[in-house]
């Protein structure tokens, strides 16, 4: 039963959208402050979502269910035993930004101080640790020192490494909605691909593989020669100034070498240094373009210099602004869920070390920082890490190299995995599974990007045995307090308990350097809390460092020097990988959405003409990819012209049984940046080639038994079910089986066969469609949703037949699931070609907006072509 009228927090990025339940409806909530009503296609889509294939209801170890008693006590054994025969740093845990707070806190101490290491990461070292890491080195504290209303007071913002348009819709369309109020207010896109973000900008920046440091130290050193730097404010509220001009003082720096060696134009560079420096108030938004890479640190400290340079920081309109990836990142970066933290942003310096065990009584203290995302797993596979817990994340999809992940699980000694379903890559490899609940079901806090703390709350009855994670973590807190015969440090009822334990805890903070200090709120009832509104910290609804005084010792910002990386020219293929607007990482969340699933239908590997033509590769073909020529993943081809030569790009999204085979990470390097830990995903080598296709598949219908093949891809549609597949091998036709009691027609076909599984209805001899498959030699690009019209459907055979001349079109709008098709056919129809005459037949970009610059842009290109042929 579904609860009405409930406030909660969108569950996808870290944008951090309130949402309200609505009888049937979950809708954008009007008096939220980071959404104001709005929501994404994805947020549009949450009801549909909540249906979770192959859910997870009991504890399970290995096939069999048992109680949550066995389980809490067999994982308590394990870590105790193995704690006492190999040490602390034989568990670990990995952990993610889809947990609420109090189960990051509670993960966080359990391992901390009472397992007595900090092998305590999470999936947040994919996305956001780099930004981390830079914060801390130039403020003394990961602190994010801009707000979201600071976008309404800029007159230029520069983002770079960032396709918002489709990674952060809500935020982006407040962008565009700014820039129609002030028609003065730039955009800057700095990012390899010319992306939906790029397209609207005043001026793209298409920058070379990890050229960010060099571009922004050139900045650097425009400010520095022209004297366009706020010197009073570096000489009061900075340190390093001198360190950094040795530095930039090299020619390299100099804009006409930047330019050449990035191949950017020379004017496009003088552009972009000259907006910077005469604007008056500068934003800087950067997301994974900048973090995932093997100098990421770097690279947020050279944009952090230019706007301490500048003195374009601490004031309205001002600032670096790192862009979050998930829903509460920024709440387990508070806790302290991050291997290098100890807790509410303190390291392992020996005061804080002393004063977090004095809090937490507890009877150990993890003295120094713990394994890495990578390394943690590397240290699996060497069989240094005996226990492993995975909560809320799927790191064998997820991760670099994901084949050694896979590996490295196998051999672990014991694995335990929380989660909502499983059905998901990591769970197969699972010793242990615990049934995590679910968005809806659970409830607690979540910080968004602009640090507003919002509450997720309840409006579902859990199913079966499901729990919380704070309460299983904390079952196995109180059964390891009891072997280990120390006083319980896990007693809580509820998780308002453990908030209010996490805002005490904050009160170390208080008087001293840090800002995240949230101890008033440790006195909050059960009432208060649960009437919580949104409310950013610092509680006093100032701005970080508005007083100027940072977090380091001394008060002063430091200006890192940030050398510039070598750009070498590539002769081989770089993979640069990313987030489709429509999925949400590795697809348990939204893959079995069907409107959702419509917007990238398969892996798809992107590439401009030019690279295409220069492999003998067509659209709809298949290539194939490898990291070192021994595995390779298959992906369907697709043309974008936003793409440089030789670069390619593929979805990070595809796992499981929707992408097969095919998942990206299989073939990206493991290669991280030395400070922050966070793997290179943008900037990887890989062999390409064209696959070896003998035969392409299309199967629309019910539970089939699949050809083995080399790609295989699953779609969920709502009365069926669409799988593609290419193999190398012939395919006879007999391929698919179908089930007994089923007939089969096969018909020839130009270029192969199809096969249609029909069952006669027990009321008449009438004969149904329960399957299709078309098999052909060349590239299946039918209209897959005609066929599934027919599903279940007595048999026609004229109109079966006469889909053969039928085409795909890509979808545009998936709220509404319109596709460049339809909106060509209505713009040829319709007498104006506006865009509200448009909305006014197809609904398109009516409600999250994110689709506007593709309908605007087919819009502008069909009046391009009547301006041709008027002309001739």
């Amino acid at each position: 039963m579904q609860k009405e009228g409930i406030q909660s927090t969108c569950p996808y990025c870290g944008v951090g959208c309130g949402v309200l339940t609505q009888g049937q409806q979950i809708i954008g909530d009007p008096n939220h402050p980071a959404n104001c009503g709005a929501l994404c296609v994805k947020g549009s889509a949450l009801q549909e979502s909540l249906v979770t294939p192959a859910r997870l209801l009991y504890p399970k170890m290995g096939k069999s269910e048992i109680s949550w008693q066995q389980a809490t006590h067999e994982i308590a054994t394990r870590i105790h035993t193995s704690v006492q025969h190999y040490g602390p740093d034989s568990v670990a845990m990995y952990v993610s930004g889809q947990l609420l707070t109090e189960d990051y806190y509670v993960a966080n101490k359990l391992m901390k101080g009472y397992v007595g290491s900090a092998n305590i990461d999470t999936n947040s070292r994919l996305c956001m640790s780099s930004a981390v890491a830079a914060h801390v080195r130039a403020f003394g504290e990961d602190v994010v020192p801009v707000n979201y209303e600071d976008i309404d007071d800029a007159d230029l913002l520069v983002l770079v490494g960032a396709n918002s348009a489709w990674t952060h819709p809500v935020l982006f369309r407040r962008i565009q909605q700014a820039k129609q109020r002030n028609p003065d207010l730039k955009m800057i896109v700095i990012d390899p691909r010319k992306t939906v973000t790029a397209e609207q900008a005043d001026l793209h920046i298409p920058l070379a593989n990890d050229g960010d440091v060099l571009l922004f130290n050139g900045l650097c050193r425009y400010l520095l020669d022209r004297q366009l730097t706020d010197a009073s404010f570096v000489r009061q509220h900075t340190q390093g100034l001198d360190a950094l001009c040795a530095e930039l003082s090299h020619h390299r720096y100099q804009p006409e070498q930047v330019a050449g060696a990035l191949n950017i134009p020379q004017s496009v560079v003088d552009k972009f240094y000259q907006w910077f420096a005469e604007s008056t108030h500068v934003m800087t938004l950067f997301c994974q373009g900048i973090n995932q890479s093997q100098s990421g640190v770097d690279k947020g400290n050279a944009i952090i210099n230019t706007h301490l340079l500048s003195g374009k920081i601490c004031r309205p309109g001002c600032g670096p602004f790192s862009l979050t990836g998930q829903p509460n990142a920024m709440g387990g970066r508070e806790v302290g869920g991050l291997a290098n933290q100890l807790a509410v942003h303190r390291g392992f310096d020996d005061e804080s070390i002393a004063r977090v065990q004095q809090f937490w009584n507890s009877p150990v203290i993890a003295t120094q920082p713990g394994l890495k995302a990578v390394e943690l797993f590397r240290a699996v596979a060497r069989g240094d890490i005996k226990v492993l817990w995975i909560m809320a994340t799927n790191p064998l999809v997820s991760m670099p190299d994901s084949d050694f992940i896979r590996q490295a699980l196998k051999q672990c000694e014991f694995v335990i995995v929380s989660d909502m379903t499983s059905g998901t890559d990591t769970a197969a490899d699972a010793d242990l599974l615990l049934p995590a609940a679910g968005w809806g079901e659970k409830q607690g806090m979540v910080t968004n990007s602009e640090r507003c703390l919002s509450r997720q709350r309840r409006f579902l009855n859990t199913p079966g045995e499901v729990r919380p994670d704070w309460w299983a973590v904390s079952q196995v807190g109180q059964q390891l307090c009891e072997l280990m015969d120390v006083s319980n440090g896990f007693d809580f009822l509820s998780e308002n308990d453990i908030f209010r334990e996490y805002a005490a805890l904050t009160e170390i903070n208080r008087g001293t350097r840090y800002q995240l200090e949230l101890s008033a709120l440790a006195a909050l009832s059960d009432a208060e809390l649960e009437q919580w509104q949104p409310t950013r910290w610092p509680l006093d609804r100032s701005h970080p460092y508005q007083n100027r005084h940072f977090s380091t010792e001394d008060g002063r910002a430091n200006l890192v020097v940030t050398p510039a990386p070598d750009i070498q020219p590539s002769s081989g293929w770089w993979l640069n990988t990313g987030r489709q607007r429509d999925q949400w990482h590795t697809m348990t969340r939204t893959g079995h959405v069907a409107k959702l699933a419509a917007g990238e239908l398969e892996p798809t590997l992107y590439m401009n003409s030019g690279s295409a033509k220069a492999l003998g590769l067509q659209e709809h073909t298949m290539a194939r990819l490898s990291m070192s020529g021994e595995a390779w993943i298959w992906g369907k081809v697709a043309i974008d012209e936003g793409l440089q030569p030789r670069q390619l790009f593929m979805s990070m999204h595809w796992a499981g049984d929707y992408g097969g085979a095919s998942q990206v990470n299989r073939v990206v390097r493991a290669d991280y940046d030395p400070l922050s830990g966070q793997p290179a995903f943008k900037s990887g080598s890989v062999m390409i080639q064209p696959a070896p296709v003998t035969h392409y598949g299309l199967t629309v219908g019910h539970a089939h038994s699949m050809p083995v093949c080399e790609y295989l891809s699953m779609q969920r549609e709502k009365k069926a079910t669409v799988w593609r597949f290419a193999t190398s091998e012939r395919l006879c036709k007999t391929v698919p089986d179908v089930k007994s009691g089923e007939r089969v027609l096969t018909l020839d076909q130009e270029q192969g066969w199809m096969k249609v599984a029909l069952s006669q209805s027990a009321q008449s001899n009438i004969l149904q469609v329960r399957g299709i498959t078309l098999i052909s030699t060349q590239p299946i690009i039918q209209d897959y949703l005609s066929y599934v019209a027919l599903i279940d459907q007595p048999l026609d055979l004229a109109k079966l037949l006469a889909l053969s001349h039928s085409s795909v079109s890509r979808t545009v709008c998936s709220c509404f699931r319109v596709t460049e098709q339809q909106i060509q056919q209505q713009l040829q129809n319709q007498k104006t070609l506006s865009l509200e005459a448009l909305q006014d037949h197809l609904k398109c970009g009516t409600n999250c907006g994110s689709c506007l610059p593709e309908v605007n842009k087919l819009i502008a290109s069909h009046q391009q072509s009547i301006d041709v042929v008027t002309v001739e």
